[in-house]
């Protein structure tokens, strides 16, 4: 432009007047400085504009707006731009997509799941969400965003789940209501170390309370129901035995010592039976005392004598000298008794049943029955303290075992511990 303007201003020289020159000279400058600016604007909107509609589309995809997509501009490499912007949006519009479906598919699992479930903001302690199942009586409903000190109507409830923030280890507790009984989980969720919220979880547990109730109410009825006729079996066939001195060979013989042994085993069953009742039904050991286990010791060695050697068998302590303890004498004994009794009868003829007390703390012992049996398979050992499970239920009655033999120890350690 600049060339143009010269070469006419030559000629302008040559044959133009020089007042008309410099006039017309001016002129043409500024013909070429407003075509000059002219290009500039038209290059610069060719680029700013494209620019500015990518600017104003990634803040609507930044905000959520995926709606139309970008003009290709005449410009190759903002077209590139433009078309790779498209192709991002598009992605993420069906991620979201993808995302929001996903999100309702949860929620919709979470409103229906039977067990309550809320979740707990450890920042500052507020219900991030909870579903319709969580009872009314511990978290008022739609408390979403709500301060967990102001929603919870529970102050038990309350107290455990500000424990649990504050970073207590006890992580399960039950509620009993009156009519309702509830226990309560709580769990971190966590993301590279850090928690991100609590998630805790109420389980309705009524059914099984009352289940419970009847059962134990059916054991503890029948126990007692069964004591008196056993007891009068038992006292028939011994005075039979005793009167009618039949022959050891005989049939007859065979068919009483039959009737007084499992007669026996029905007696150890009920006496069982009330005592689990018993140990259950109390919430507190109340006939603790202090005592020498020497002489613990004594009495079960004297009551066991003659169950293991009628196979043979030996018995054997191992204790330190003296120990006094203070516990239950009667519960400890006859939880020490059903371990040795239930060794005995699964171990053969011969071998030695040890029962090994050791102090292991300055307020602890620990009480160790071993025997040479016939062991037990890694898979029932998870279920051995379940009442009523045998791992060989052909054996045991042929053994002679009662289902309660390891529950007795199991619900009296429970209760003492």
């Amino acid at each position: 432009m600049l060339l143009v303007v010269a070469g006419i201003a030559l000629f302008v020289e040559k044959f133009v007047h020089s007042d008309f020159k410099i006039l017309l000279f001016s002129f043409y400058v500024l013909f070429a400085m407003f075509g000059t600016f002219y290009m500039s604007y038209s290059i610069a909107k060719s680029v700013v504009e494209p620019l500015d509609r990518i600017e104003k589309k990634t803040g609507e995809i930044n905000a959520g707006d995926f709606g139309s997509e970008l003009t290709l501009s005449d410009i190759r490499e903002l077209a590139d731009l433009a078309s790779s912007i498209n192709l991002m949006s598009t992605r993420l519009k069906n991620q979201f997509v993808d995302l929001t479906i996903e999100k309702e598919k949860f929620d919709s699992v979470l409103q229906n799941l039977k067990e309550g479930v809320f979740a707990i903001d450890p920042e500052n302690a507020s219900i991030l969400f909870q579903n319709k199942s969580v009872p009314g009586s511990l978290i008022e409903p739609n408390s979403r965003s709500r301060k967990v000190t102001d929603a919870t109507r529970d102050s038990r409830l309350l107290e455990f789940v500000l424990n649990h923030l504050k970073g207590s280890s006890d992580s399960k507790m039950e509620l009993d209501l009156g009519q309702n009984f509830y226990t309560i989980k709580m769990y971190p969720l966590k993301t590279n170390g850090k928690i991100l919220m609590y998630i805790g979880v109420i389980r309705n547990i009524t059914e099984e309370k009352q289940s419970h109730i009847i059962r134990e109410q059916f054991v503890q009825n029948a126990s007692h129901e069964l004591k008196t006729p056993i007891t009068s079996i038992k006292g028939y066939t011994e005075t039979l035995l005793d009167r009618l001195r039949l022959s050891p060979e005989s049939h007859e013989k065979r068919f009483l010592d039959a009737i007084s042994r499992n007669t026996d085993r029905m007696v150890r069953i009920v006496e069982d039976m009330l005592t689990i009742t018993r140990i259950e039904n109390q919430t507190k050991i109340s006939s603790e005392e202090e005592f020498s286990l020497k002489s613990l010791v004594e009495n079960l060695s004297y009551t066991v004598e003659g169950v293991v050697s009628s196979k043979g068998q030996k018995f054997v302590v191992e204790m330190p000298n003296p120990l006094m303890i203070s516990a239950d004498w009667i519960l400890l004994e006859h939880m020490l008794l059903n371990l040795i009794s239930n060794a005995s009868s699964y171990s053969s003829e011969g071998k030695t049943i040890t029962l090994k007390i050791l102090p292991i703390k300055s307020d602890q012992v620990q009480f160790q029955v071993i025997d040479q049996g016939i062991g037990i398979q890694d898979e029932d050992k998870i279920r051995i303290f379940e009442r009523f499970f045998r791992v060989d239920k052909n054996r045991s009655r042929k053994e002679g075992g009662t289902i309660f033999s390891v529950t007795i120890p199991t619900r009296y350690q429970t209760e003492t511990s």
